[in-house]
């Protein structure tokens, strides 16, 4: 009896595994089954890319089966973007067939034609679906794009000197405009205008963590403001809850035509003020009275009650958070009741309908030594919302409520958070491991070929770069290597002079006391690492004391060194 084929539907979310980027490039797959489905050789398995693609996009064979992990190919690591390979135990072998055309098979065609939701897990396909995806599964012209070069969430590490901060701009650049990038990869002038740019459009924010950093600056915290008699308590947002928000109204408004809401300085001034130009007051219905707009100035709304009593004021302020949030958290009692009908007002009147769908954009948080900060203090909640998975536009999105607003808040899949690590400050170990698990690390060395057509002297920087660096590495360790980037200004000179007196400021204000500093000032192990051109090893004995206290003395000791920084350096062991 002939065996009858089976089809599958298998999930990829293209935010952990760039599945369309890994079969352009490989022909067979190692896949989890971690559900312990009953593949068969032979079987055809479509992959349903998830957000922002939501379309079956390739189309593949089942070529081997019950695979154990200790012996599975391991060819597409690299396409992991969030974590590692997972814990499954057995896994099929995908044979690459064909892209499919992705218009065709996208989940409103797949819905409107027998598959009820978009698929969490893998699944057999039934015959009614399937009739359709055997009709439409051809590919298209072009070849699908791949949704995710970068990972989401990736953090730099190295010693001091390697590149981290300055690769930031590159990276930045890389994901906001790629085909800029490869045009310009090697003009820095041109990256760092294009970096400024960015920064002024508000699609990149650059932050430094240190110890006192908060919760409160990062995401939003409670803050107290003073007007005339008055004292009001404002929830403010962070950094990252302003980027968020940003990115999401983006978000949201590249994927559909949405009913979106126009600023607030734009409905402050249709509604109130140009209102005023024309009438000499402003009414603004309550649910028993009125009251009336009588004067705006840059703070503060100026009325009068119903009765023509005294004139009160509302802070503008005030309303603009209000607006923003869509609701009054910040002011309760006293002049909320009149408050809340103005924001009603507004907030009736703010609606822009049919809004132009617009480009996607990328936007980008960098978070310069990210290991300074009590991290897991200050991400708070964000450990869980920052997860590829759980972002806004996932199949398995994530909102939580916010403490101080109450606000619902997620984290949408087109914002990007890029943080550099000085190990030498702190081991990755030390790191919170829940929020270490959420990032990809890329390790970034000393690059001694950066600087192999420096000569100074004789000395080729490169070959001393990486002799010292073998020295450290030996008498400490890897992370307390000294970077390349020490001596990058030695590009920028022309004379031999020049050169010279730039390398000996570099080892006597730069080198050598980040050696004093990672050595705790033992100078024999700065000596090792420099040769005793730099740093001399001078006996003293106790002779210079008086003889009489020599005898009674338990700090005296018959041998004692000192060591001295020499007025002028020795490079002659460093040269060919």
């Amino acid at each position: 009896m002939e065996k009858k084929t089976k089809y599958w539907l298998i999930p990829n979310n293209p935010n952990v595994y760039d599945a369309i980027g890994a079969f352009k490039e490989l022909k067979e797959i190692d896949w989890g089954n971690k559900s312990n489905n009953k593949f068969k050789i032979g079987d055809i398995a479509y992959i349903y890319v998830s957000k922002p693609i939501q379309s079956i996009a390739i189309k593949t064979e089942v070529s081997k089966i019950d695979i154990p992990k200790d012996e599975i190919l391991g060819n597409d690591e690299k396409y992991f973007l969030n974590h590692n390979i997972d814990d499954r135990e057995s896994f099929v072998r995908l044979k690459f067939l064909e892209f499919t055309n992705q218009d065709n098979l996208s989940l409103q065609n797949l819905q409107e034609n027998g598959l009820k939701q978009a698929p969490q897990s893998k699944i057999t396909i039934k015959d009614d679906l399937l009739k359709y995806i055997l009709k439409f599964e051809k590919i298209g012209n072009t070849m699908p794009k791949s949704t995710q070069k970068q990972a989401l969430n990736q953090i730099l590490y190295g010693s001091p000197g390697t590149g981290k901060t300055f690769n930031t701009i590159n990276r930045a650049i890389e994901i906001i405009d790629s085909d800029f990038y490869k045009e310009n990869r090697d003009n820095r002038e041109a990256l760092k205008e294009k970096f400024e740019e960015y920064k002024k459009a508000g699609q990149i924010e650059f932050i430094t963590f240190h110890q006192s950093f908060s919760y409160e600056e990062f995401v939003e915290g409670i803050k107290a403001e003073t007007s005339e008699a008055n004292i009001s308590y404002e929830v403010k947002s962070g950094v990252f809850k302003k980027l968020s928000n940003k990115s999401l109204q983006n978000f949201n408004q590249s994927n559909e035509n949405i009913k979106n809401k126009k600023d607030f300085e734009t409905v402050f001034k249709e509604l109130i003020l140009d209102k005023l130009k024309d009438d000499e007051k402003l009414e603004i219905r309550m649910k028993k009275s009125s009251f009336f707009i009588k004067e705006v100035d840059e703070n503060k709304i100026s009325f009068d009650k119903s009765g023509g009593e005294s004139q009160h004021v509302l802070l503008i302020k005030n309303l603009k958070n209000m607006y923003e949030a869509e609701e009054n958290k910040i002011i309760i009692g006293g002049l909320s009741q009149y408050y809340n009908p103005l924001l009603e007002y507004l907030l009736k009147n703010s609606e822009i309908k049919n809004t132009d769908k617009e480009p996607l954009k990328n936007y980008i948080l960098i978070i310069d030594e990210i290991n300074r900060g009590n991290i897991s203090k200050i991400f708070g909640e964000l450990i869980t919302l920052i997860e590829p998975s759980k972002r806004i536009g996932a199949d398995e999105e994530i909102r939580l409520k916010l403490p101080y607003s109450q606000e619902l808040f997620g984290v949408p899949s087109n914002l990007y958070i890029i943080g550099t690590m000085n190990t030498a400050d702190r081991s990755i170990a030390l790191m919170d491991t829940a929020l270490r698990r959420r990032f990809h690390f890329e390790e970034m060395m000393p690059n001694s070929s950066l600087l192999e057509n420096l000569v100074v002297d004789g000395i080729k920087i490169d070959n001393l770069l990486e002799t010292i660096n073998k020295r450290v590495e030996y008498l400490y360790d890897r992370d307390h290597t000294i970077g390349h980037a020490y001596f990058m200004s030695l590009e920028n000179l022309e004379t031999k002079e020049d050169k010279k007196a730039e390398l000996e400021n570099i080892f006597r204000n730069k080198i050598i006391p980040l050696l004093q500093e990672y050595f705790y000032d033992d100078w024999e192990k700065v000596r090792l690492v420099l040769g005793d051109g730099f740093v001399e090893k001078i006996e003293v004995k106790s002779d210079i004391f008086d003889e009489d206290l020599i005898k009674d003395s338990e700090y005296l000791e018959e041998e004692k060194f000192i060591y001295n920084i020499k007025k002028e350096f020795d490079f002659s062991k460093f040269k060919d």
